[in-house]
């Protein structure tokens, strides 16, 4: 069997995808509709966070072939600006991870907006700084190192067509996450309105719309990687194992999608008491 940089990938997210698994779909009355404003922002933000944080590592790795930074900057856990771009250790405000916790806890955190609610199935209903926001960052942000080492796996010896493959195939494993996002979010809000059953947008979707606009994302993904990393020169051929092609990296980026959006529209079930 063909092995390449891609196999680990895949354990490390499908055991962090679905560690916190859901126990029921966000129906009315289990979610109320702030519950369920809360999920569909924190499921935005998720996305959000994963383009954010890759451009401050992808950004590395332009510097880091430019012999500006180490090239320790450039993987987990970090240094230097790479660092700050992801956690602001300054003002605690601007990094992709404080700005990440920040968008859950203004639409879920009553604490810091009265007007939200917290789901119960995020932490019990705690999406505070210590609970849900704080877990989800961490989460996530496991999600996204997980890659990283197999999308930049060629380094040091890696030459002006190479860097690019690595640098479009780490562009759109965040866009594939965000365009494959938008997808689940609006097959949820339109179950939500009840036009069609919850259970439609579960992953794989049987909602027909939704599975269309799944296989568009991912064909744009596997067009705009294959393009940069079609052929020699231009794939990475220092890794130690053959480079994911680009179906290949759809595969693992939708693996981690799907894994997601059961955490994400979650709700705990209704409990019936026989007598």
């Amino acid at each position: 069997m063909r092995k390449s940089p891609g196999a680990f990938v895949s354990a490390v997210v499908v055991s962090v995808a679905l560690a916190r698994g859901a126990s029921a779909q966000p129906a009315p009355p289990d979610v109320s509709d702030a519950e369920f404003k809360c999920m569909a922002n924190t499921s935005k933000a998720t996305a959000k966070f994963w383009g954010s944080k890759t451009k401050c590592v992808s950004r590395c790795f332009v510097h880091f072939w430019d012999d500006l930074v180490p090239e320790s900057d450039c993987m987990p856990p970090y240094g230097g600006t790479t660092a700050q771009c992801i956690a602001d250790a300054v003002t605690f405000a601007k990094g992709a991870e404080d700005k990440f916790a920040y968008a859950i806890r203004k639409q879920c955190d009553a604490a810091l907006k009265p007007a939200t609610e917290c789901p119960g199935c995020y932490d019990g209903g705690d999406c505070s700084l210590t609970g849900f926001a704080g877990d989800q960052v961490q989460n996530i942000e496991n999600q996204v190192d997980s890659f990283v080492p197999g999308m930049f796996c060629e380094r040091a010896d890696a030459f002006i067509l190479e860097q690019r493959c690595q640098l479009t195939t780490a562009k759109w494993v965040a866009k594939y996450m965000g365009l494959a996002g938008k997808c689940y979010d609006k097959c949820n809000k339109n179950a939500r309105k009840g036009l069609i059953p919850f259970g439609d947008c579960a992953p794989p979707p049987a909602d027909v719309p939704t599975a269309e606009c799944l296989m568009i994302a991912e064909a744009k993904t596997v067009y705009y990687i294959d393009h940069d990393c079609h052929a020699p020169p231009s794939i990475p051929d220092n890794c130690g194992a053959p480079y994911p092609t680009a179906q290949e990296w759809a595969n693992l980026t939708r693996i981690v999608v799907d894994g997601n959006v059961p955490s994400l529209y979650c709700a705990f079930p209704s409990i019936a008491f026989i007598d």
